[in-house]
C-alpha cells in the first residue's frame, strides 16, 4: 500500500516538512519553511490543512534544490498559464506516493527587495518549530505575518483568505507592529501591504512608501488561467491576439497536463479535458472580467 493511500493529508505535509530539512541540511543549504503549518502554530490562522509545504531557499539554491528531491523521487509539476514566465517565483514538485506538492520559493510576491537580501533578512531572525519531531526553521513571528498578510492580499476573492485576512488584525499583537513595519521596510514590502499597515493603524510609522510593482499589481488582478489569457489578451498587439485566443481554447497538453498529471492522452481524453476546461473557463470569464476592470482602473 503507498504512502499516499496510508497518510492522512496533514501526516503528509509534516513529513514532507520534515524530508526537506533533511535533504537541506544533508547539502548545507539554508532553507525556511513559509505558511502552512508554521503559521498555523504560531497562531496567525485557524486550522487548515495544507496540500503542500513551501519552502524558501536563496536563489541561487533553488535548482541544487530541485535537483536534490528530484533524486528522492520528487518530479516537476508542469507549469500552466496562471502567471506568466516573467513572474514565476516558485517550482511546485509532486511524488506519485505522496499525497501533498512541495512548492520550492527563492522568493516571495510583494517583497520588493532583492531576493538575496530578502532571504538573508528573513534567515537572519529566524525560529524554530517542531513538524514530524524534526526542529525545522521557519520565519520570525513578525515575518510570519507578513506573509500570511501578503498571502492573503494576493487572493481577496477566495473566502478562505478573506476570513484569514480578517482574522491577522485579531491575532496580531500591537507590540509586533514596530518589528512589522521596520521588517515591512526593510523587506521593500510596504506598498504592497499598504491595506494590512493601514488597517494596523501603522502608517505613520513608515519612513517611505514604495510604489506597488508592475508584478503585484499582475498578481492582484490575475487569479486564474481565464483572467490570465484576458489579461494577456488585452495586452498584446493586435496581430498577436488570435495566436493568444487560439491558445486559451487549445491549450497545449503540457497545460492540461497542469490540471490533470494523469491526463488521458488518448482523442477523446484530450477532448474531454478541452471541454472541462471550456467550461471552467467560460463559468471564471465574469469574475476575471470584474477583476480586470479593477486592476485597470487602479
Amino acid at each position: 500500500m503507498g504512502a499516499a493511500e496510508t497518510l492522512q493529508q496533514d501526516e503528509g505535509v509534516l513529513l514532507a516538512t520534515a524530508l526537506v530539512d533533511h535533504v537541506a541540511a544533508s547539502a548545507d543549504l539554508p532553507v525556511l519553511f513559509i505558511k502552512g503549518p508554521a503559521a498555523t502554530m504560531m497562531g496567525l490562522r485557524e486550522h487548515h490543512v495544507s496540500a503542500d509545504v513551501d519552502v524558501l531557499v536563496r536563489p541561487e539554491d533553488l535548482n541544487r534544490m530541485v535537483e536534490l528531491l528530484g533524486a528522492k523521487g520528487w518530479l516537476e509539476r508542469p507549469s500552466g498559464r496562471a502567471v506568466v514566465r516573467e513572474y514565476m517565483h516558485s517550482r511546485t514538485l509532486y511524488h506519485p506516493h505522496w499525497n501533498c506538492d512541495i512548492d520550492v520559493h527563492d522568493r516571495f510576491p510583494g517583497m520588493e527587495a532583492p531576493a538575496g537580501s530578502a532571504f538573508d533578512a528573513l534567515w537572519r531572525d529566524r525560529q524554530f518549530l517542531v513538524m514530524a519531531a524534526r526542529s525545522v526553521p521557519v520565519p520570525s513571528l513578525p515575518a510570519a505575518v507578513i506573509f500570511q498578510a501578503l498571502h492573503s492580499l494576493r487572493a481577496m476573492d477566495d473566502p478562505r483568505h478573506q476570513r484569514e485576512y480578517s482574522g491577522l488584525f485579531e491575532r496580531v499583537d500591537a507590540s509586533l507592529h514596530h518589528d512589522i513595519v521596520d521588517l515591512s521596510v526593510e523587506l521593500q514590502a510596504t506598498a504592497a501591504l499598504k491595506p494590512f499597515l493601514d488597517g494596523l493603524g501603522t502608517t505613520g510609522l513608515l519612513i517611505q512608501q514604495e510604489t506597488v510593482s508592475e508584478e503585484w499589481l499582475h498578481r492582484t488582478s490575475v487569479q486564474g488561467v481565464g483572467t490570465a489569457y484576458l489579461v494577456e489578451l488585452m495586452d498584446s498587439p493586435w496581430l498577436v491576439k488570435p495566436r493568444v485566443l487560439a491558445r486559451a481554447i487549445f491549450p497545449s497538453r503540457q497545460s492540461l497536463r497542469h490540471d490533470d498529471l494523469y491526463l488521458d492522452e488518448s482523442i477523446s481524453g484530450i477532448l474531454r479535458a478541452y471541454v472541462l476546461r471550456w467550461a471552467r473557463g467560460l463559468a471564471s470569464l465574469p469574475a476575471a472580467a470584474r477583476r480586470t476592470r479593477a486592476t485597470r482602473r487602479r
